[in-house]
């Protein structure tokens, strides 16, 4: 059986997924008249640079080419790679966007609207793909009907996989990973303002800052996932990480000044 509070975990999670991009609109359209038009290309730039170009490499990295298989199986170099990956292509898109597809849109409120386009879809997705698909899993395990209701799709041992870790996932892996969305969605936000003070006033060394920092906010994630680091240490980086993006967002009201 899984548990009704990791059950309950997973339930949070899509609600935070759908309510914290909508509570940020609401509040900077109220406050700083953001534009609707800067945060579709940060949708466009989060789809294109993250789940398209982003995804081929590491799909072609990771599962395709055996001697960088073999190679980033140290923890290390996968860690620095997943980071890197990350900072280069998303940065690399929203400069791209502010820089050609919001040419006379560089006031601070469309580097706010990108952001919270971009990390806002990314919030939405993870709601839905991981919160809600968990829900339905577990509802199903609880009924007794996963390998029923699976068991034509997918082979018999994924299927147990699926179901060894829903059961056995601890409930506070559900919660830190919903709450998870909170300071991700401020990460974006401040990386989107560091680029748009780069593309505003010429200086491409913001673009470089952009991509560390980036790498540095996937760093800890990735050395989680290749089971280097536990999850409350990497969880712990990420919220100090992000009350960091909260006070760039404060203090890059004097950049656009």
């Amino acid at each position: 059986m899984v548990s009704q509070g990791s059950i309950t975990a997973m339930i949070v999670q899509v609600i935070l997924g759908i309510i914290i991009p909508l509570a940020l609109v609401l509040y900077f359209r109220k406050t700083s008249g953001i534009s609707y038009r800067a945060i579709g290309v940060g949708i466009l730039v989060f789809f294109i640079f993250s789940q398209v170009l982003e995804k081929g490499l590491h799909y072609y990295v990771l599962s395709v080419n055996k001697s960088t298989v073999d190679l980033f199986k140290n923890p290390w170099l996968f860690a620095i790679y997943g980071g890197l990956a990350a900072g280069i292509f998303e940065e690399v898109g929203r400069w791209l966007g502010f820089s050609l597809l919001l040419k006379n849109r560089h006031e601070r409120k469309d580097g706010i609207s990108l952001g919270i386009g971009h990390g806002g879809i990314e919030a939405f997705l993870i709601a839905i793909v991981s919160g809600v698909q968990g829900i339905v899993f577990a509802t199903m395990i609880n009924a007794g009907k996963l390998e029923q209701s699976l068991g034509a799709g997918l082979p018999p041992e994924q299927v147990a996989q699926l179901k060894e870790r829903l059961i056995h996932t601890a409930q506070s892996e559900f919660w830190l990973g919903g709450l998870e969305r909170i300071p991700a969605i401020f990460m974006q936000i401040a990386f989107s303002l560091i680029v748009l003070y780069g593309v505003r006033y010429r200086k491409s060394m913001y673009l470089l800052y952009a991509i560390l920092l980036h790498a540095l906010v996937d760093f800890a994630p990735a050395m989680y996932q290749a089971h280097f680091l536990s999850l409350w240490v990497a969880e712990i980086v990420i919220w100090v990480l992000g009350i960091g993006a909260i006070v760039v967002i404060v203090k890059s009201k004097k950049w656009f000044g």
